[in-house]
């Protein structure tokens, strides 16, 4: 999702294409077997080049039918799969008609009389090509949008274990990906979040695993979600791998012990079959009172949690 390239509109397109035809000369005929060489020549490189670039866009988004579960609801939850697959079976329908009208006006413009009805067949061709970019210039603003939002998608790795780390805002998730990650974090933003989302990695037995603090979906209660929001979460239930459950005993967070108690309780509901790891941070500020006590800020208790890691891998 991250080569898909820059989409063109239909205008641009056709702009690009008629200026390739205008640099279409034949000086190897004279009369009728040039007006008809050039006409050919032009047609072909008309309807070439559109062609080309439009299966060029269709080849560059993925496979909707042969994507894992998490990236196919994911991107439902983003633009819409139907609404995608109707926009790129549009152009494919698109550069099937263009190649027939190609096809149908060549052998036709071969077979003319005359200068004049050679170029009468020219500017056919020219009209019901304009006219079918003209059919799909819907589908390929579309298009340009839903490549802008799949490309700010978190590089998620469905085939990897992932490491979710969950929690109340502001109780150190992000600080955590930091202290557990072998590198330095990717910042990306996920579907239908305010805040941006830390993506980082860690070696467990010879295996790469993902390590990703939740974005805003999971740092509340399930009343406060919208059904598309809902749909987000419910993406994360394809991938295989572990939630760290993040407490802030302290309460700095701003969220009391019983109202994180609860948004677990919730998650745990929300994704049973899920094995959770429990963390208290910020034990450099208040003795631990849930799970395994870690600073996220000094790093105290961190290799604790990493072996609890490596034990559900």
């Amino acid at each position: 999702m991250k080569k898909i390239p820059t989409i063109l509109g239909s205008d641009e397109m056709l702009d690009k294409a008629f200026r390739r035809v205008k640099k279409v000369r034949v000086t190897d005929q004279r009369g009728l077997k040039r007006s008809k060489a050039e006409a050919v020549g032009k047609v072909n490189s008309l309807v070439n080049t559109l062609a080309a670039q439009l299966n060029k866009y269709v080849k560059a988004f993925p496979s909707i039918d042969r994507l894992h579960p998490f990236e196919r609801e994911l991107i439902d939850v983003v633009v819409g799969v139907d609404r995608l697959k109707h926009s790129l079976g549009a152009l494919d329908w698109a550069r099937k008609t263009m190649e027939g009208i190609k096809r149908e006006e060549r052998d036709a413009i071969k077979k003319a009389g005359g200068a004049d009805e050679v170029g009468k067949r020219q500017n056919a061709v020219f009209g019901r090509v304009s006219s079918v970019m003209d059919k799909v210039a819907g589908d390929l603003e579309f298009l340009k949008g839903a490549r802008h939002k799949l490309k700010s998608i978190p590089d998620i790795r469905p085939d990897e274990p992932i490491v979710v780390i969950a929690g109340a805002p502001n109780v150190g998730k992000s600080l955590i990906v930091r202290q557990i990650s072998s590198g330095k974090p990717e910042i990306a933003s996920y579907p239908f979040t305010t805040k941006n989302v830390s993506l980082g990695h860690m070696m467990v037995k010879r295996r790469r695993v993902q390590v990703m603090d939740t974005p805003g979906l999971l740092d509340r209660p399930l009343e406060e979600r919208n059904p598309i929001e809902l749909q987000a979460v419910a993406a994360l239930q394809h991938l295989e791998g572990v939630f760290v459950f993040v407490f802030d005993p302290s309460e700095t967070c701003g969220y009391s012990l019983d109202s994180q108690r609860n948004l677990l309780k919730e998650l745990k509901m929300s994704f049973p079959e899920t094995e959770f790891i429990i963390v208290s941070n910020k034990s450099d500020l208040q003795a631990s009172a849930e799970g395994i006590g870690v600073s996220a800020k000094t790093g105290a208790g961190i290799g604790h949690l990493l072996s609890a890691i490596e034990g559900l891998i």
